[in-house]
């Protein structure tokens, strides 16, 4: 990032994105030496020309051992945290000391929950929002959690036509190619397209009991597709922390609406008993709001 490059972005009010997984000796532990102050030299210079800057923030089997850390560092600089596990990947092989078990997941999710209803009025979690929004509105409201067939595409630096971004640069998932000027029938007769419709029919299919398939739709079909060599045998990996989410907002959901704060106070004291968590409906009113 130079001044000159901000400032192009900023007359387009074009945001920006990156990737930080926490403090320095963390981030660089996983990203390489050098990254943390590179990355945030980049992040001054936007911000002084008034770019908003989001990041990612990549959870590892390594990194989650040292999860209040890492909100405690997105807390105190004032950061949009953003969280990705570390998954599997279709083009390495090597990734498997990396990645975040769908247990560690789940219980990651519901420690953030639980961080951000505390700190509300200080930062933001994109991932909690999306998913609060998901189980009140009964629908999917990002790409992980919607069919995202026929609807997202991925154009790579070469034209060619992906179902997402995750797929650019993986020839088997070309669909085709802008300088053809296809049309949606036409991408619609590629492997790619007949794949992804797979995975759909997979999840209409062993999802049907599931009382969040409205709103997660089997999870992501890249997700999905990694364990298997790129065949349709299972939904995202991620499943069980996706269940242990979900149903943690649906929990505190219902807890509000009935009532039960209140009930768990004893009617001589004047503060909630500790086991008490913290309400979520401000949250999920200020989410549907934006």
């Amino acid at each position: 990032m130079t001044p000159e490059l901000a400032q192009i972005l900023a007359a387009y009010n074009i945001p920006i994105g990156s990737s930080l997984d926490g403090p320095k000796e963390l981030n660089d532990r996983q990203r390489g030496i050098g990254y943390y102050d590179k990355t945030m030299q980049g992040y001054k210079i936007a911000r002084e020309n008034g770019l908003d800057v989001r990041f990612i923030c990549t959870f590892t089997a390594q990194s989650v051992k040292l999860k209040e850390d890492i909100f405690n560092f997105f807390l105190e600089n004032g950061l949009t945290l953003k969280l990705h596990p570390a998954l599997p990947s279709l083009r390495a092989e090597s990734s498997d000391d990396w990645v975040l078990d769908s247990k560690e997941y789940g219980e990651l999710l519901i420690f953030l929950l639980d961080k951000y209803l505390e700190n509300m009025d200080k930062i933001e979690v994109m991932n909690i929002d999306h998913l609060c929004k998901c189980v009140f509105t009964r629908r999917g409201t990002v790409c992980t959690y919607v069919d995202c067939m026929d609807s997202t595409f991925a154009v790579g630096p070469d034209g060619s036509i992906y179902p997402c971004y995750r797929f650019v640069g993986m020839p088997e998932y070309v669909m085709g190619s802008v300088y053809d000027h296809p049309a949606m029938e036409d991408l619609a007769k590629s492997d790619a397209w007949a794949r992804m419709h797979k995975f759909k029919d997979y999840v209409d299919q062993e999802c049907k009991e599931c009382p969040h398939i409205s709103y997660c739709r089997g999870g992501c079909p890249y997700n999905a597709m990694v364990p298997s060599n790129g065949e349709i045998e299972g939904v995202d990996p991620h499943c069980t922390a996706y269940k242990m989410i979900f149903e943690e907002i649906t929990a505190r959901i219902n807890q509000n609406f009935m009532g039960a704060p209140s009930m768990a106070m004893d009617p001589f004291q004047s503060e909630p008993a500790k086991d008490v968590k913290p309400g979520i409906m401000p949250l999920i009113f200020r989410t549907m709001s934006r």
